[in-house]
């Protein structure tokens, strides 16, 4: 790949913290192990060139990790916080397990990195509440230290991973019509990445539209977190100018509660080399990494001008001076749960969000800020 597109690049790795336990496994080389981690270093790397870029490995072969043990590798206050981590989420360490890692849980042995993309995430059905505060408590922590935090919105539109939706007690089922959100994309402090695509027949010059080739743009509405000040207005706007065709109990259409994604990128057609070949992949597991990449490059502007990173952005990127910073979609949807789901449409929508970065217009307007 890097031959191809990036060759200065050609040797370099990342830089690797092994986190619980955790390995780099090379005897299962398929793309289901590793196009994922792929995909996600291969243009990271390629966008930031010559930033380095850091991989945080999670997890032994036998138990795994969850989302919280990342947390707590970059802030060691994280590991007993509340209680500690949730073992119907999360890796618990030591492992008792046989083969498993019998060191000491992995808290704080690094410095919270100033980008963190992350292209995985779950159903919100699947964790409960408390849970589920516990970690955004920690997201937003992070960002007030100076962290910004990507998370892919999902592939499944208005659905669940796998496509599955909920019933009417908010449960996974099959056949189910109710939307199922995601999660920690409706954390309110993180920012949620949906995905774009060239429209068949056109070109980069064009109007992108929704992402509607193998995977739909993942977006609509929390049933747990309430709406942060700073989208209300957009989000408001959306509901009253542009009300979605769906009965009641649809969707959480109370007004009040997070919605997402914030903004979006393409996610159509990356060439990825795997497997000793190339492959075309598709989805917000592409688009939040190249985000990620952009936000780097402004960190580095700021921080070559004496200035910290950015951290949060979701206020900034929402207030009326970053307005023009953004490609409007407003051709697509996300569809799912046997409906069209959400359109895209003028201004903020729960399928791309604000729209796609324009870096010549985000740039400066960063560069602006204290």
């Amino acid at each position: 790949f890097f031959r191809n597109f990036s060759p200065s690049l050609v040797g370099v790795t990342p830089k690797t913290v092994l986190i619980d336990g955790a390995i780099v496994q090379t005897f299962n080389q398929s793309f289901n192990f590793n196009g994922e981690s792929d995909l996600d270093l291969e243009y990271a790397m390629g966008l930031t060139n010559p930033q380095p870029i850091t991989l945080l490995q999670t997890g032994d072969i036998v138990e795994g990790a969850g989302f919280d043990n990342w947390l707590d590798a970059v802030d060691g206050s994280f590991c007993t916080f509340e209680g500690g981590d949730d073992p119907a989420q999360d890796g618990i360490y030591p492992d008792p397990r046989p083969g498993g890692f019998k060191g000491a849980e992995s808290c704080g042995i690094i410095a919270p990195p100033n980008v963190v993309s992350v292209s995985y995430g779950q159903d919100e059905a699947s964790i409960t509440a408390a849970s589920a505060m516990r970690q955004c408590q920690e997201y937003a922590k992070l960002g007030l230290m100076g962290t910004s935090v990507f998370y892919s919105s999902g592939d499944d539109g208005v659905a669940g991973n796998g496509g599955v939706c909920l019933n009417s007690q908010l449960k996974p089922v099959r056949n189910g019509h109710v939307f199922s959100p995601s999660f920690p994309v409706t954390c309110p402090f993180v920012t949620a990445v949906g995905a774009t695509q060239v429209n068949p027949g056109s070109t980069v010059n064009d109007p992108e539209g929704a992402c509607e080739q193998v995977i739909f743009s993942g977006g609509g509405f929390s049933n747990i977190f309430p709406m942060p000040s700073y989208q209300a207005g957009a989000v408001t706007n959306f509901l009253t100018a542009h009300p979605p065709p769906f009965s009641k109990g649809i969707f959480n259409d109370s007004g009040t509660v997070r919605a997402y994604p914030d903004l979006s990128a393409n996610g159509a057609n990356y060439v990825i080399g795997i497997d000793g070949e190339f492959e075309l992949v598709f989805g917000t597991s592409c688009s939040s990494p190249v985000v990620g990449s952009l936000i780097t490059l402004v960190n580095d502007a700021r921080i070559a001008m004496g200035k910290g990173p950015v951290g949060f952005i979701n206020p900034a990127i929402y207030s009326e001076q970053f307005q023009d910073a953004f490609n409007d979609i407003t051709m697509g949807g996300n569809q799912g749960c046997g409906t069209p789901g959400f359109n895209s449409t003028v201004g903020w929508d729960p399928v791309t969000g604000l729209g796609t970065p324009n870096l010549e217009k985000l740039m400066p307007l960063f560069l602006s800020l204290p």
